[in-house]
């Protein structure tokens, strides 16, 4: 593992410098074609017309697969087959299936890591599990985009698995030393060691990729919470996608953020004792929904079996 410099501030220079480096454009994998085209959207959806999203979906006939078959999922429940892009946009909503084709993208584009201290595979399930987690909270606090939190937190560790290929032995280091090291939070041991976080390698990956600014920021600032619980309905959105990381790894049978998490959600909701039990019975139970859209394998415990009896 890197020596940590006496200095912070030359060590987190640096290190900003060598993500800079590693992160360039020309190093990352391209954004799909049809995706790009989607997120070039104007970020007001008002403005945006139907057939604007219609036509890059169309004119790709995997990506038109994936979202007839995703409008036609349990998830959405219509009482009538979803036959055409345009149908499926009009029911569901614009912001939604140009949601669904950027996580699609993004998927397509994250490397199947897997080593003795690392499966993609779990870092899939922990992040729907998040993204679910996020949307429900939102929907509590009573205001914000419940779609674009979604996104948010699905995609707030998206960076992981590209950084363990860039930097194998770093990274696989590193996962070592959070696995002796439990009571320590992976944004925090980043940033001890090499100067920079997973979330600032995400940032420049959601500029490269000309992910939308509301959504990036949600991406990049998700290790940070203090900020947005002193004004909880100022940004609702970040709120929820900040507190959704402090959910259990699948991976983990030692959940030691738990009383933060619980801590937050009495000042947030003091008179509901037990709103955090209800919200992840109902995670686990939409969590099979989601996961067959995205292909992701149902986790062996339930995040409901993981919290303290």
């Amino acid at each position: 593992m890197p020596s940590i410099t006496e200095n912070p501030h030359i060590q987190e220079t640096h290190g900003k410098e060598e993500l800079q480096n590693m992160f360039r454009v020309e190093q990352l994998p391209a954004m799909p074609h049809s995706a790009l085209i989607v997120l070039q959207l104007d970020s007001d959806l008002s403005k945006v017309n139907i057939n604007d999203l219609v036509r890059p979906i169309e004119a790709d006939l995997g990506l038109t697969t994936q979202v007839l078959k995703f409008l036609n999922s349990a998830f959405f429940g219509f009482q009538n087959s979803i036959s055409s892009i345009k149908q499926g946009i009009a029911l569901a909503g614009i912001r939604t299936v140009k949601n669904f084709v950027l996580w699609k993208a993004v998927f397509s584009l994250i490397p199947k890591t897997i080593d003795s201290f690392f499966d993609v595979k779990f870092l899939w399930q922990d992040s729907l599990r998040r993204a679910l987690f996020a949307r429900k909270l939102l929907a509590l606090l009573g205001r914000g985009d419940e779609d674009l939190t979604f996104a948010g937190a699905l995609l707030q560790d998206m960076a992981i698995p590209l950084l363990l290929k860039k930097r194998p032995q770093p990274t696989s280091g590193l996962i070592q030393e959070l696995n002796r090291r439990p009571n320590c939070r992976l944004s925090e041991l980043e940033q001890e060691i090499f100067g920079w976080t997973h979330a600032d390698a995400a940032e420049i990956m959601c500029q490269s990729w000309k992910i939308p600014e509301d959504l990036s920021a949600l991406i990049a600032n998700h290790t940070r919470i203090e900020p947005y619980m002193d004004e909880p309905t100022h940004n609702p959105e970040q709120l929820s996608v900040s507190l959704s990381a402090l959910l259990p790894s699948v991976v983990n049978t030692h959940w030691f953020e738990e009383e933060k998490l619980r801590h937050y959600f009495n000042v947030l909701f003091p008179t509901k004792p037990n709103i955090l039990e209800n919200l992840f019975e109902q995670v686990d139970k939409e969590f099979d929904q989601y996961a067959v859209i995205l292909q992701i394998s149902r986790p062996k415990i339930a995040i409901r079996d993981q919290i303290s009896k």
